[in-house]
């Protein structure tokens, strides 16, 4: 929020230093972002981080000075009306829940024209440009006061109004000249014609004021704020207007803001003002009670504060203190405090005044709760690490998917079936996935089509499925490699390698598995239990690995002695018919000699496997005799097999 000092100044004295001022704010919750040099007048720039919808105004800004600096108010020049629900002039049909007041007034023999120099300037310093004097005094009085409003003219858009949700379909061209698509929620002002305006919003481009313009329909009014937030992000219509509506105004800033209006405008000749205005309020706000406990104000801030100390801060932040015991305090809360409706709520303001500075700091009363982060969460953190620091890109896809995802349902048994969704997010989407495998081969083939280089993507996220009447879910790691290489494969197990070494599961075996249309398909076997699948289609490998079934089953850490001498290594490839499992070769391997300190499996050729052997002895390098013996042993082996 742009606050503009000399404007603040001409409702509160502020103190002498601005430095002062600032730091106040700071600590009162209105963080300073930056200070901004306008036309030689100072500007700072607020983090409205409380999101209080009174303070998106300089009369709101004001009122906080007010309170911090214990200074009194300004006085605000208004020009007030008569005003009736029913007036001869305008007549307004309200068909919607979503308002909750409005008031407007006719205005005939405007004077339209370039604004004067003061309004130009005071619009300039807090980033609003200049279009002519009536448009920029309604923009004037929302940043002053907080009250959006918007002008017609009133010769386009008649005297018969209505407030209305719009049809489906229906349209609007606004005056920025976008068309909008409307949807039966937005809110719209409307005539027998057409569109008027989005409620709270943006104006139409046909109905808005212009040099010709004589007469001018002026309204200003409260809305429902979950409706107008709706609609704003729906359209993104992210205007200074909806940015306030969507904050819960106090309706009855509508006559504070309508009023300073009218008496800007009479006040600089830019019309003449009729004798009666309309006001709509079908259910005034008034103030509400919040009791406070002076026990538990203690016990909730930490500090013993000054009762009459306290009152006398309520008294300037406009709460009024009613009845009063030992015990606790009555308090009325001003109706633009609509963030105030619980006894928390309250104690906030009060220590804001306090100072949260002014609170010491104390020692915790408990002791501090150890392993308090669930060893899943460890996992997931410690996976997803190690799966950027070897180079792959996380991504997350929807858990909901339309049934033709499931034909990839390799991962489950055959009695499992897909759990299907009652409140669709879309028709077409009917399903909770069973597998990630599918949007993750969904993400590499757009990697291929849009840079045609190596892609590497993982995801961790839950499956679903029922099986025997029961509704399971699984947290599962998914992870997809291309590249335009003959060594794809040897790259993507030196992956997997990894990860089997990083969750030290020595005891993991692969286990080959025929599925249609999946190329060199296999299980991830430990301890007789399936905890993981994968393959290839085309030229793109992945695997799925359950985390859940892996929670737990890591073994100890082992440290071994630095070997003295280094190992012979070769690359050894061997015929191996399909019907033989690569892990029973890999452990006869390792069984063949106690020389054999590491195998690895590491490309393949149709039925020719290599496998990188390790040849080590602890007392002496070994020969090329040596290690030509050894291999015959393997060979032999491996032929049992």
């Amino acid at each position: 929020m742009r606050i503009p000092i000399n404007w603040l100044e001409e409702h509160v004295k502020l103190p002498g230093k601005l430095s002062e001022l600032t730091n106040r704010l700071t600590y009162a919750g209105h963080m300073l972002d930056k200070i901004d040099k306008v036309n030689e007048n100072t500007v700072i720039d607020l983090e409205l981080r409380g999101n209080r919808a009174d303070c998106y105004s300089i009369m709101g800004i004001a009122k906080e000075v007010s309170a911090l600096f214990k200074t009194p108010l300004k006085n605000v020049d208004l020009l007030k009306i008569k005003s009736a629900q029913k007036i001869k002039d305008i007549n307004i049909t309200v068909k919607s829940r979503y308002l909750q007041r409005v008031m407007s007034v006719k205005i005939t023999d405007a004077k339209i024209g370039k604004s004067p120099g003061w309004l130009k300037d005071r619009l300039m310093e807090y980033g609003i440009t200049s279009i002519n004097n009536i448009v920029d005094l309604t923009n004037y009085v929302m940043v002053e006061t907080g009250q959006p409003m918007h002008a017609f003219d009133f010769d386009k858009v008649g005297s018969d109004l209505e407030i209305r949700t719009a049809e489906k379909n229906e349209k609007i061209v606004t005056f920025l000249g976008d068309e909008i698509v409307l949807d039966k929620d937005d809110l719209v002002w409307a005539n027998k014609g057409s569109i008027l305006s989005v409620a709270g919003a943006i104006g139409g481009k046909n109905h808005s004021i212009s040099d010709d313009t004589k007469n001018v329909l002026l309204e200003a009014a409260s809305y429902d704020q979950a409706n107008i937030r709706r609609t704003v992000h729906r359209h993104n219509l992210l205007t200074d207007a909806g940015l306030r509506h969507e904050k819960d105004l106090d309706p009855n800033l509508v006559e504070l803001g309508f009023c300073r209006f009218l008496y800007l405008l009479d006040k600089n000749g830019w019309g003449d003002i009729a004798e009666s205005a309309l006001d709509f309020y079908p259910k005034p706000i008034h103030p509400w009670k919040v009791s406070l406990n002076y026990d538990y104000l203690k016990s909730f801030s930490g500090v013993d504060i000054n009762k009459e100390n306290l009152k006398a801060d309520l008294k300037w932040l406009n709460f009024i203190t009613q009845e009063e015991t030992a015990e606790k305090i009555d308090v009325l809360c001003p109706t633009y405090r609509t963030d105030v409706k619980l006894e928390e709520d309250l104690i906030e303001e009060i220590i804001r005044l306090y100072g949260y500075e002014k609170i010491p700091a104390s020692v915790l009363s408990l002791e501090t709760p150890e392993n308090i982060t669930p060893d899943y969460v460890n996992q997931e953190i410690e996976l997803k690490n190690h799966m950027i620091h070897m180079g792959y890109d996380e991504v997350i896809s929807s858990p909901f998917v339309i049934p033709d995802y499931q034909k990839l349902n390799f991962s489950l048994s055959e009695k499992a079936s897909p759990v299907t969704i009652i409140n669709r997010p879309s028709p077409e989407i009917e399903e909770m996935r069973m597998t990630l495998i599918p949007s993750l081969l969904g993400f590499v083939k757009k990697i291929i089509n849009e840079r045609g280089e190596e892609a590497r993507i993982f995801e961790i996220g839950k499956i679903y499925f029922q099986k025997n009447d029961k509704y399971i879910e699984k947290r599962v790691l998914g992870i997809s490699y291309w590249k335009k290489s003959k060594k794809g494969f040897r790259k993507f197990k030196g992956y997997l390698d990894s990860l089997i070494k990083l969750m030290r599961l020595a005891d993991i075996k692969f286990k080959a598995i025929k599925i249609p249309q999946i190329y060199n398909s296999y299980n991830l076997i430990l301890n007789n239990e399936i905890v993981g699948v994968g393959g290839q289609i085309d030229d793109i490998y992945f695997a799925e690995i359950y985390l859940d079934a892996l929670l737990g089953k890591s073994e100890k850490q082992k440290v071994n002695l630095w070997q003295k001498y280094p190992p012979q290594i070769e690359d050894l490839t061997i015929k191996i018919p399909k019907q033989v499992e690569i892990g029973k070769v890999i452990q006869s391997i390792k069984s063949a000699n106690k020389m054999i300190s590491k195998v690895t499996f590491t490309d393949r050729y149709k039925d020719n496997y290599t496998f990188r052997i390790y040849y080590q002895h602890s007392d002496k390098t070994l020969g090329d005799k040596e290690v030509e013996e050894i291999r015959k042993v393997i060979v032999s082996a491996v032929k049992k097999q």
